[in-house]
């Protein structure tokens, strides 16, 4: 055996390690690897040691290797298993600032808040309630899960004291969202057993709800009292708390994978802003309306753009995907065969959720929707209903996620990469590629497209304004209402999102962008005349997705050995 065959073998049974790493820490957010939920998260300081403890072992695995005598599939995949590893490394070091629940690389500053533990139990109380006995010791297995549900719900409550301790408390202005999502997590907790327990005897699922499950929530619940609202901080940010600035810090470079600071993120965003607002006053100039209000007030009145039910919304929605199927084949090879929609989001995450997320495919059929906020998007123009669209489902998310774990040829760390630069900055370079495709046929469109845009770019702004620059929370508000084209309730709920949920996520989207298009340009301009549209997609979904540098490092390779 040659030395490259015995390094391929070594990488062959490294990889091997990782995905069983992966699996035990993932496998618990409903669904990651197609199995059945066996296990519930472990929100413990010991769970977050335990798993920090296995990353660093394979890390140092991996840097033993000799990468570049590697295949192209297995260096990619290595370099996948070292991004992912390498955030499951922060951990216990994280642990009271930065939580990720899902072990997916969303960091939620508290627990109890919608995009942290709120899409984690969400995920988790979809799981059992679509639960179904299939052999014997399924109905134990579901009672067994249950419990360990309200042993989740503890370990909430587990961290949120200590982080009390150690002067990290949620905000004033966050408690009313917390105190809400916690009273309607607790509702859809006991329907979800009930519906997933029909194989186990009733008295039993009853007992365990009133018994384990609604005292659990009781206990976090409690914590929120009047005592903790008088010592809860009236300021926003992560970079408020101890440690907090250091590891925001370190949460742009997470989640952009771009060597950049938080003051460098907020003036491009800044810039960005100024340029975006000239393109709409471009567009409002010539519908003769004076200003934003004014041009919102005609697009109302517009039956095209408006819906009052969530039968409406849905059709609004439906207009582009079909818009976008019948242009998808002038840039991409092959479709992904999973279908996809759109759906209410449940009720209980209404309050907490600005616009929803995309629910991805399930290996039982289910997901490929997105799941949308009828609360908020039957109240409005749905001017950005078609940058929404495109940017969640097809050619962004929906695209790129069900073609990734679709594939046969990707090793499953690559099936189920997750990576928030490259996921985000792909949806959000679909929803501009979509205009390059004709997918904003109306100016009114065109001008969706750029609210989308606009608001993308603000969090450039008051994401690193409030975590990083010392910004209040009424001075990121100002800062949405006057540039981001939300209404009031979307300002509300997005600026608690950036400051007290999960701080740093929402960098990657328009960074992500333009990262996106920058590596488009340089490989037509090494390619000349034999760059194709269709070539580049397939190279960058090809693989899975990975951070930014290492898609560069891809892309050339194939490049050069094209």
């Amino acid at each position: 055996m040659t030395a490259n065959d015995t390094n391929l073998a070594t990488a062959l049974s490294l990889l091997a390690d990782c995905w069983e790493a992966m699996r035990r820490i993932n496998a618990a957010a409903a669904g990651f690897s197609g199995e059945k939920l066996t296990r519930l998260p472990d929100l413990s300081l010991a769970g977050a040691e335990r798993n920090a403890a296995t990353a660093k072992r394979l890390l140092e695995r991996i840097a033993a290797l000799d990468e570049a005598a590697l295949p192209h599939p297995v260096a990619t995949t290595l370099r996948q298993a070292r991004y992912y590893l390498q955030g499951v490394a922060r951990q216990a070091e994280w642990y009271w600032l930065a939580l990720d629940p899902a072990g997916l690389g969303f960091y939620g500053l508290f627990a109890p808040s919608a995009y942290c533990g709120g899409f984690v139990l969400n995920g988790v109380l979809r799981s059992l309630s679509e639960f179904k006995a299939e052999s014997a010791g399924d109905a134990d297995r579901y009672l067994a899960q249950v419990a360990d549900l309200a042993q989740l719900i503890d370990q909430m409550t587990e961290r949120t004291l200590g982080q009390r301790e150690r002067g990290i408390l949620v905000p004033k202005p966050q408690l009313p969202s917390v105190r809400g999502l916690l009273a309607g997590l607790r509702g859809s907790a006991a329907a979800a057993v009930r519906a997933g327990g029909k194989a186990c005897d009733a008295a039993e699922i009853e007992r365990r709800i009133t018994q384990l499950i609604e005292p659990a929530f009781e206990r976090l619940a409690a914590i929120f009292d009047a005592a903790y609202e008088a010592q809860a901080p009236a300021g926003v940010g992560i970079g408020q708390y101890p440690g907090g600035a250091a590891v925001y810090a370190e949460l742009v470079r997470r989640h952009t994978t771009m060597d950049l600071t938080p003051e460098q993120v907020h003036q491009r965003g800044l810039a960005r802003m100024a340029e975006v607002q000239r393109e709409m006053a471009a567009i409002r100039a010539a519908a003769g309306c004076a200003d934003d209000a004014e041009y919102m007030a005609r697009a109302s009145r517009d039956p095209r753009y408006a819906a009052s039910t969530v039968e409406g919304v849905t059709a609004v929605f439906k207009r582009y995907i079909d818009r976008m199927d019948a242009v998808f084949d002038q840039a991409f090879h092959a479709r992904c065969k999973a279908p996809h929609g759109v759906a209410a989001l449940p009720a209980a995450l209404e309050a907490s959720m600005t616009f929803g997320y995309y629910d991805a495919v399930r290996p039982d059929g289910g997901g490929g929707n997105y799941m949308f906020n009828a609360a908020n998007l039957t109240t409005r123009p749905l001017l950005n209903i078609a940058s929404l669209t495109y940017h969640e489902l097809v050619p962004g998310h929906h695209l790129h996620l069900a073609s990734q774990t679709e594939s046969r040829s990707l090793h499953p760390i690559a099936r189920y990469a997750y990576c928030n630069a490259y996921n985000e900055g792909w949806a959000e370079y679909a929803a501009t590629l979509a205009g390059e495709l004709g997918g904003y046929e109306a100016d009114e469109e065109r001008y969706g497209r750029l609210m989308m845009d606009a608001f993308l770019s603000c969090r450039l702004v008051v994401d690193t304004g409030m975590n990083a620059l010392g910004w209040s929370l009424e001075q990121a508000r100002d800062y949405l209402r006057r540039n981001g084209s939300l209404s009031e309730p979307e300002v509300l709920s997005e600026s608690l999102r950036y400051s007290c949920d999960i701080p740093g996520q929402s960098l990657a989207y328009k960074l992500g962008d333009t990262e996106m298009l920058r590596l488009r340009e340089r490989m037509r301009a090494a390619q000349g005349e034999r760059f194709a549209l269709k070539d580049f997609h397939a190279a960058v979904l090809g693989s899975g997705a990975m951070p930014f540098p290492d898609l560069a490092w891809s892309l050339e390779r194939l490049t050069a050995a094209a």
